[in-house]
């Protein structure tokens, strides 16, 4: 007999008793509620203990390339999990794009570098490689020909958290690398190269950084930006360090260092170089968009150790727009220039004249008085002292020193040269 019956009989105190239909029905809905809600909290139970084994699973390295199962890295993107690496042989792939969801992963050239070639409009409107991930390490890859519609498409368009680039190179691209504002975020740029990006009717940036969380770029190689800066970066922190950033010959580009909101920043150790037909003077501009919402600490930018090269007819090193801290000290400059435009101070800086330059290199002269005069300052928590040195193509190399540090980039120990 249905509980639905106009005369059910159910258990009550251990005593049978006869419902109503309306009673019956009641009782029905009843457990239909609680069967609906364990089989809830058993579907929750099963999605969890799901995802602690996927977290927990060993995690798979794919191979990928011309004589591997998975022929492309866009295969690879769509069944990897998080945690993998993904090893891709060298060579170039063309017109392959990707997007990355899995957190942790490393993706790798192997034998060589491994090339993401675009000669068309890319799909996505964003970038050869989306990646939405958190804490991925990129390395050993090239990206080159990257276009969209909207004259933005870069190498790799950074969505997600952490990321660390190492021994790559962008070239020829609308942008290389922009990134979504994301304060908890993490950028490393380490060993890689940024070369000739260009936008066919605007201007383009070396590599785009947004209001990151800290951007660090170590023993990295700049050149060719075209009309824009070399480096546009947002970020909360910045360490620019121990890199070549340089105009080519005949190049057009702005700043080398473009730093509108501020942030607690330091450039040191690099070799700068601006070109005759630069678009602007400025070498670094610190603050042009203003530096609302920034404490204190992030208005302050050093400039240390560093060796400019200018080709212009004028030069000044670090340009203060937002009436922030910037202190320039140790730096070498070569031609005509400035240390400091607006609030700032310029210490133990030496400008030399443009011939007294060695070749083509950012070492100081023998015998002036850059040599064993550089002075220390104590930074806020942060060590002002260069420890190492760019090493061409990319790279760097421990600063050795005999007596004591020199003023600028570069030093100068003759049997190392």
């Amino acid at each position: 007999m249905g509980i639905t019956a106009a005369r059910a009989r159910v258990s009550k105190g251990g005593k049978k008793v006869r419902t109503t239909p309306k009673q019956s029905t009641i009782y029905a809905r009843t457990g239909t509620a609680i069967n609906a809600t364990l089989c809830a909290l058993l579907l929750s139970t099963l999605l969890t203990l799901s995802t602690l084994a996927s977290d927990n699973a060993p995690s798979q390295t794919w191979l990928v390339g011309p004589n591997k199962k998975l022929k492309t890295p866009s295969e690879a993107a769509g069944i990897a999990a998080h945690g993998d690496t993904i090893e891709i042989d060298a060579g170039v792939y063309h017109n392959d794009y990707a997007i990355w969801h899995q957190d942790n992963l490393t993706i790798r050239g192997v034998g060589g570098m491994a090339e993401l070639s675009s000669n068309q409009l890319i799909p996505n409107g964003k970038g050869i490689w989306v990646i939405n991930g958190h804490n991925m390490l990129i390395e050993n890859l090239a990206f080159s020909g990257a276009r969209v519609q909207a004259t933005n498409g870069a190498g790799i368009r950074h969505q997600g958290g952490d990321l660390t680039l190492r021994n790559t190179y962008f070239h020829h691209n609308e942008f290389s690398v922009m990134t979504a504002p994301n304060p908890r975020a993490n950028i490393h740029v380490i060993d890689s190269r940024f070369w000739h990006q260009q936008r066919a009717t605007r201007y383009s940036h070396g590599i785009y950084i947004g209001t990151v969380g800290s951007f660090t770029v170590t023993g990295s190689h700049f050149k060719g930006t075209d009309q824009g800066h070399q480096i546009k970066s947002r970020a909360l922190v910045n360490r620019i360090l121990y890199n070549r950033i340089e105009d080519i010959e005949f190049g057009n580009s702005s700043r080398l260092i473009d730093l509108p909101n501020c942030g607690f920043s330091i450039v040191m150790g690099n070799e700068l170089h601006q070109g005759a037909m630069t678009g602007n003077t400025d070498v670094i501009g610190y603050g042009a968009e203003k530096c609302d919402g920034r404490d204190d600490r992030q208005k302050t930018l050093y400039v240390i150790n560093n060796t400019l090269v200018n080709e212009a007819a004028a030069a000044t090193l670090a340009r203060n727009h937002d009436g922030t801290d910037i202190i320039a000290f140790n730096n070498l400059l070569y031609g005509r220039g400035a240390f400091i435009a607006g609030k700032g101070a310029a210490t133990n800086n030496l400008r030399l004249p443009l011939k007294e330059r060695i070749g083509k290199t950012w070492l100081p002269p023998a015998g002036s008085p850059a040599i064993d005069s550089a002075t220390v300052l104590l930074g806020r928590g942060e060590s002002l002292v260069p420890t190492l040195q760019f090493l061409s193509p990319v790279g760097t190399r421990a600063r050795v020193i005999e007596g004591l540090l020199d003023i600028g980039s570069t030093e100068l120990v003759p049997q190392l040269h």
